[in-house]
């Protein structure tokens, strides 16, 4: 379906093309009807001009001639010919009668017979004219995009060749010559001007046109872009519905046929679990047929032997049940050590009386003297029922108080300390530089070094004994702290006797 639709919006968007193309091409005929319109004119001014240099030949002619110009030929005469033609007109009597009569006849009563002709006069020797100028030459330029001006412009010149060989007539035909020559350069130059503006005209309208249906094209170009970009969305739309239809289409058969494969492969099982049942039990049958056959022949003998095998197997059932008991002891004790090492690292101090119980407990059970010992000196004390200090905050404890109000006092002598002293040492003890790591030396900035180094190692135990070192006013100012240490390095130390006791009773079993 969505091939289908693609092909349907390729035929659409093909349409269009094809629709475009056929209104250019029309628009083209339209242009190529208007140039050949213009060409008509042309031509219609050319045959004008053709008719117009008729009518120039025939004048040069009649001139040449001596004969009348006919007014109804349409060729307008000059000046210099209408003038004779008038006079001679006027001199002409009324009663002249110059028809031809037949021979041995008179004319009619009252007119006369016109009077014989003189006889010419001997021609005076006149000068040789010039020659008559060429209109070839001149329209050259012009021969060969109008071939009608070329053609007009040699019959012109033949004329004027053949009055140039009759000079008696190029006087007369000179005048009608130049005239022509006149009117045939302007109309050359009418016609280039005509073809020109032609051609600009041409020009634009093809510009228009050519704009005209580029703007159509792009207008349509771009519809067409949004319209296959709204197909192809439609189609993508329609594409992911048809993939989600099919995937849960088949996801659904894929389920039918699991369940269904499942059922069958069930089925199997069950029949080769019946059919291995079956076998087995005929097996064990033929095996206890054997066996009881056998028996039957020597059943007294084996009888020592049942016996000490009946006895390996309670030496071995009542090894793995003291195994299996040492094994839930020592699973018991890793448990109760986890739960009161947790009490003891809790984030926060909580009271440990009830895990230390239930420790002390599981171990008087094992009758551990060691592990009963350290647990019995803990319990004896108040410790488990206050509970200890977590690390963090003995850091944290140390670092924001312990240690500034020691090395305030770091320059108090041990003893017979008075004010003064208290005083130097607190204002001295601001400019002090304090060195960090485990710096050597017994003075107070020193040890309290080496112990915050300590602490930053979460060595609890090198710092207090770095910090135990210290005397005087510095011995008092970490007296509370040094308590809460020792109470949780003593319960750490319990718990790691107790840890290695369960170690070791746990490398015992294995």
């Amino acid at each position: 379906a969505a091939e289908r639709q693609s092909q349907e919006a390729k035929g659409k968007v093909q349409k269009v093309v094809g629709q475009l193309k056929t209104d250019i091409k029309a628009n083209e005929e339209k242009v190529y009807e208007q140039g050949a319109k213009a060409a008509a004119i042309a031509k219609h001014k050319a045959e004008q001009f053709s008719e117009g240099v008729e009518d120039l030949v025939r004048q040069a002619e009649a001139a040449l001639s001596g004969k009348p110009i006919d007014p109804s030929s349409g060729a307008a005469a000059t000046p210099s010919q209408s003038v004779p033609a008038e006079t001679e007109a006027h001199a002409k009597p009324s009663n002249l009668y110059d028809i031809p009569l037949p021979l041995g006849h008179e004319p009619p009563p009252g007119y006369s017979r016109p009077a014989p002709p003189k006889p010419p006069k001997a021609p005076a020797k006149e000068e040789a004219p010039a020659p008559l100028p060429l209109i070839a030459p001149v329209v050259a330029e012009l021969s060969s995009s109008e071939p009608v001006l070329a053609h007009l412009a040699s019959t012109i010149d033949n004329l004027a060749s053949f009055l140039n060989s009759n000079p008696s007539a190029s006087s007369k035909a000179r005048d009608v010559l130049d005239t022509a020559k006149t009117d045939l350069t302007e109309l050359a130059h009418n016609f280039d001007r005509v073809k020109e503006e032609e051609e600009r005209k041409l020009e634009r309208q093809m510009d228009e046109q050519s704009r005209e249906y580029t703007l159509k094209l792009l207008e349509l170009e771009l519809e067409a872009q949004d319209k296959l970009a709204n197909q192809e969305a439609g189609f993508l739309e329609y594409l992911d519905e048809e993939k989600t239809k099919l995937a849960s289409f088949y996801r659904e058969k894929m389920q039918q046929e699991l369940e269904i494969q499942k059922e069958i492969i069930n089925e199997r099982l069950k029949e080769e679990i019946i059919a291995q049942g079956i076998e087995l039990q005929r097996r064990w049958i033929r095996e206890i047929k054997v066996r009881v056959e056998q028996e039957r022949g020597g059943r007294l003998a084996k009888l020592d032997e049942l016996a000490a095998n009946l006895k390996r197997l309670e030496r071995v059932a009542l090894d793995n049940s003291s195994y299996l008991d040492q094994n839930l002891h020592i699973h018991s004790l890793w448990s109760a050590i986890r739960a009161l090492h947790n009490a003891v690292d809790a984030p926060a101090r909580k009271p440990f009386r009830d895990e230390l119980r239930v420790l002390r407990h599981i171990a008087a059970a094992k009758d551990d003297p060691i592990v009963s010992t350290a647990l019995e000196a803990l319990e004896a004390s108040d410790v488990p029922d206050v509970g200890v200090e977590p690390f963090v905050d003995l850091a944290s404890w140390f670092t924001t108080s312990v240690a500034p109000r020691v090395s305030s006092v770091a320059l108090v002598p041990d003893q017979n300390a008075g004010l003064l002293s208290h005083i130097a040492s607190h204002v001295f003890s601001a400019f002090t530089f304090r060195r960090q790591g485990l710096v050597s030396g017994d003075d107070v900035l020193s040890t309290l070094s080496r112990a915050e180094h300590y602490l930053h190692e979460k060595d609890l135990d090198s710092a207090t004994r770095e910090l135990n070192q210290l005397a005087g006013t510095a011995k008092v100012l970490v007296k509370d702290w040094l308590e809460a240490a020792r109470r949780r390095l003593e319960v750490q130390q319990a718990l790691d006797v107790v840890e290695a006791q369960a170690t070791v009773a746990s490398l015992l079993v294995v």
